[in-house]
C-alpha cells in the first residue's frame, strides 16, 4: 500500500500534483492533510499545503467492455445468418425469425445520437474555471487549447492538443484527475450559490466512452426483462454511473440503483415488479 506526500501553494494543487505522480484517481486513495497553506504576512512566513495521500487496496477489476463488444457481434451475425436461412424455408421459421429481430429493433429504437456540443474558445477566455484549467495545462507542459460550453446543467469544457492520450490515462483516470481539481476550483466559493458540475473532455474520449456505457447498459436491460434476473454491471466512478441510470431511465420494464461502496459501487439493472 503506497503513502506519499505532496506539496502545493493550495492544498488543491497538492493532491493534482499527487494524483498526478501516483497516477490513481481521487476514489483511490485516502487524503490526510498535514499542513495546511499559509500566506503570511507581507510574503513572511508563507507556507505551502502537505498532503499524504494513501492508496487503497482495490481488486484489479478487467474491463469486459472490448471482450462483450466482440462476443455480441459474433452472436448476433451467427443470428442474421439462421435469419436469412429461416426466411428462405418460410412457415415456422418467420416467425422464430421476427421474434429475434424485435429485441434487436427495440434496442436500436433505444438508441440515442451522441450529442454535438457547440464548444466555443471565446467562452473559455470568459470563464474562471476554463482559465483555470488552461493555466494547469499549462504548468504541466501541455500545449493544448481549452473551449467551453455552459447550460442549466453545468460546464464542460473540453481540450484540444497532440498528446495522444495523455491527457486520458488508464480507463480517463488523468482526465477524471484533472475534472476533480478544477470541479473544486469552480466550486470553492458556491456554497451558497449551488454546486457547478464540471465535465472535462478531450479527443472524444467522453462521447466515445458514454456510448459504449449506454450499448452496453442496454444490451444487458433487454437480458434483464427477458429472464427477470438482476444483473450486476463492473464497478464504476459516479460519472459512469450516471451515465447508466440515464440510459436506462425510460427503458421499459427494468429499473436500476446502485449498491456498495467506493471504488466498488456499481449499477444493478433489476426487473421492474
Amino acid at each position: 500500500m503506497r503513502s506519499m506526500e505532496f506539496s502545493g501553494r493550495t492544498v488543491d494543487e497538492a493532491i493534482f500534483h499527487g494524483l498526478n505522480e501516483m497516477g490513481v484517481t481521487i476514489d483511490q486513495v485516502d487524503i490526510i492533510t498535514v499542513q495546511s497553506e499559509t500566506k503570511g504576512i507581507f510574503g513572511f512566513g508563507a507556507r505551502n499545503a502537505i498532503v499524504r495521500l494513501v492508496e487503497r487496496e482495490t481488486p484489479v477489476v478487467p474491463d469486459f467492455t472490448a471482450i462483450n463488444e466482440e462476443r455480441r457481434e459474433q452472436r448476433e451475425e451467427r443470428r442474421e445468418r439462421r435469419d436469412r436461412k429461416d426466411d428462405r424455408r418460410g412457415g415456422k421459421g418467420d416467425k422464430r425469425s421476427d421474434r429475434r429481430r424485435e429485441p434487436r429493433e427495440e434496442k436500436e429504437a433505444e438508441a440515442a445520437p451522441v450529442e454535438e456540443v457547440p464548444y466555443s474558445k471565446e467562452l473559455a477566455q470568459e470563464l474562471d474555471s476554463a482559465r483555470f484549467l488552461q493555466e494547469l495545462l499549462r504548468k504541466m507542459g501541455v500545449n493544448g487549447t481549452v473551449s467551453a460550453f455552459e447550460n442549466e446543467e453545468g460546464i464542460k469544457l473540453k481540450i484540444d492538443s497532440d498528446t495522444d492520450g495523455l491527457l486520458i490515462g488508464r480507463r480517463g483516470e488523468t482526465l477524471d484527475a484533472l475534472q476533480y481539481i478544477v470541479s473544486l476550483y469552480e466550486n470553492k466559493d458556491r456554497k451558497e450559490n449551488g454546486y457547478r458540475r464540471i465535465s472535462i473532455d478531450t479527443e472524444g474520449y467522453r462521447a466515445r466512452r458514454e456510448d459504449t456505457l449506454r450499448r452496453l447498459a442496454r444490451r444487458n436491460a433487454l437480458k434483464v426483462a427477458k429472464s427477470g434476473r438482476s444483473f450486476a454491471m463492473e464497478p464504476m466512478n459516479p460519472y459512469e454511473r450516471r451515465v447508466i441510470h440515464s440510459a436506462l431511465q425510460s427503458f421499459r420494464g427494468v429499473t436500476t440503483h446502485s449498491e456498495g461502496e467506493e471504488p466498488n459501487r456499481r449499477v444493478i439493472i433489476t426487473p421492474e415488479e
